[in-house]
């Protein structure tokens, strides 16, 4: 039974959640209430419940620092369910970073929203506690915390190379080869349910990490349910496709063979520092698209025939940084150190060769991420507008209509009639 502990400063709120579901039904047991945050810290560390519900603001001590406490223990357990009012959203991004899996706005608190809300957090526990078994340690080794730190590294999430280091020591890893590259491998088949192709996927990927271990020293890293990375160390980085398509054609061959799958390869630039793999990653995503069955495995070109199209190619290498990291904060400083660029050369480079300034293209994109949202989900204005990165809702309304001649509900009215 997987043990809840509810937390709110508002007694009606408390009586509310309480009864607005089946708790045991859902596999569920409320251990606790709390009023303040320092009632729930002593019943954390008491009864150490799985989930907390637990109210952003609340007096002695809030939620986020109530979350902030928790995590310097243990830094998954337990998994937070934050409740906020709308005008505390900017509270919101913090409780993301402490590790919510989820925030909840009291005014549209349903027993549908509650409970999905719940089964996430649900499946968080289940997975976390799946790999702290003795039996998946022992049967794993190492392996899903490893994946963790792969998945950190090609996700630029480090805060620097000690704390790689230091990670790197405990699972005991070492990159000590004299290059390395990124090959991005993209699944085809279309038109399956999502449990099939996350069966698919997962089958897809362990064969692979297999195969290709048999030619070459690989690690592979499942990324989501289309696509999985492989981290190549190399000797040199000379004759870099000749080392490389082959070895990828037969593994594909072989995974369409037994899976009537294809696989569809882009290879990034090689990179001699593992703290810098992300570049070869994201210089191998810029390329699956133009992969064909007939010409199954790419390789990132560096170098354009002229300056101009240098510039171009960087830019548009640029863009498509902007675009996978809409959520994030993307001021110019950032973004420009990410590639090594003065602020004022980036600038200067997105006005002469692109078709809008370096602020113009990440506002026209996020907007455009948010009418795809508004398309292809169900997500609400506040919820959209805080997955493409706008501060707050009101000034996300603002910069909508102000592009798009509408406000964003008026916009989703219309798209939906």
């Amino acid at each position: 039974m997987i043990k809840v502990l509810l937390a709110d400063d508002e007694p009606l709120v408390l009586i509310g959640m309480q009864s607005i579901l089946d708790w045991g039904k859902l596999g569920t047991e409320i251990i606790g209430t709390a009023r303040n945050g320092a009632e729930a810290w002593k019943i954390i560390q008491s009864q150490h419940p799985d989930i907390v519900i637990c109210d952003v603001r609340m007096p002695v001590m809030d939620g986020l620092d109530l979350a902030e406490k928790c995590r310097r223990v243990d830094d998954t357990f337990p998994v937070f369910i934050m409740l906020t009012s709308y005008e505390e959203f900017e509270y919101v991004k913090r409780s993301l970073q402490l590790g919510a899996v989820e925030y909840l706005l009291k005014m549209d608190l349903t027993a549908d929203v509650l409970q999905g809300a719940l089964r996430r957090a649900i499946e968080s526990v289940k997975k976390e506690r799946s790999i702290r078994t003795p039996d998946a340690v022992a049967a794993n080794g190492l392996e899903q915390y490893q994946d963790r730190l792969f998945i950190q590294l090609y996700g630029g999430l480090f805060r620097d190379r000690n704390q790689l280091e230091e990670l790197c020591s405990q699972l005991g890893l070492r990159f000590n080869a004299p290059w390395y590259v990124v090959a991005v491998a993209e699944l085809t088949h279309k038109d399956l349910p999502t449990e099939q192709m996350a069966t698919l996927s997962a089958a897809v990927s362990k064969m692979a990490a297999d195969v290709l271990s048999r030619y070459l020293p690989c690690t592979v890293t499942a990324s989501n349910l289309n696509h999985f990375y492989v981290l190549f160390p190399l000797e040199n980085a000379d004759g870099l496709e000749q080392q490389l398509e082959d070895v990828l054609k037969k593994t594909g061959q072989i995974l369409f063979e037994y899976f009537n799958t294809q696989i569809h390869w882009a290879v990034g630039q090689p990179v001699q520092d593992i703290f810098q793999i992300q570049q070869s990653q994201r210089a191998a995503l810029s390329l699956p698209t133009q992969v064909t069955n007939d010409q199954p495995v790419l390789f990132y070109q560096p170098r354009a025939t002229t300056t101009e199209a240098h510039r171009a190619q960087t830019v548009a290498q640029i863009q498509e940084y902007i675009c996978h990291n809409l959520s994030k904060p993307l001021p110019l400083n950032d973004v420009a150190s990410v590639f090594n660029f003065s602020p004022n050369y980036l600038s200067q480079l997105f006005s002469q060769n692109g078709e809008s300034s370096f602020v113009e293209f990440v506002t026209a994109a996020r907007i455009s991420a948010a009418k795809e949202l508004m398309a292809t989900t169900d997500l609400r204005i506040y919820e959209i507008s805080d997955r493409v990165g706008f501060e707050s809702p009101s000034y996300f309304s603002k910069v909508f209509k102000k592009l798009e001649g509408v406000s964003p509900r008026d916009y989703m009215q219309r798209l939906h009639s």
